[in-house]
């Protein structure tokens, strides 16, 4: 019924590609998007604080075939795509003031893909952050 549902409403792969899906039973990985602010600290210097923004059920990948050669050529193997549902909290989303949580680990968003922007789903990518 889920898998019917993505392919009546058009969620398929980024591309467009009818070969990949996302039936909607897969998108139960839990992440926290987090946002950025910027405040300052006792000694009144400017630190850069975290602020859950909001959790959602995302479809949570690694790279593979090609995109994952790429990766690799620079070392950047600890890619994840993390496909969400398109909604207000992340209608402003940008590569610069927001992160995700994903299992422990925090992951920068490297590139946002308003899947043919149909303002339906959003696939991040996003590489482990180095701590």
């Amino acid at each position: 019924m889920a898998e019917e549902w993505g392919r009546s409403n058009g969620i398929s792969g980024a591309g467009g590609s009818s070969r990949q899906r996302y039936p909607l039973g897969e998108w139960k990985e839990r992440i926290t998007v987090q946002k950025s602010s910027l405040g300052n600290d006792k000694a009144g210097n400017h630190v850069l604080a975290w602020e859950d923004h909001f959790s959602c059920s995302a479809f949570v990948n690694s790279l593979s075939g090609k995109e994952y050669w790429e990766a690799a050529q620079i070392n950047a193997q600890k890619d994840m795509y993390f496909i969400i549902r398109y909604c207000s909290e992340v209608a402003d989303m940008d590569t610069e003031h927001y992160r995700i949580l994903f299992r422990g680990q925090v992951y920068n968003i490297s590139f946002i893909d308003n899947v043919r922007y149909q303002n339906r789903m959003l696939k991040l990518r996003a590489s482990l952050a180095k701590r």
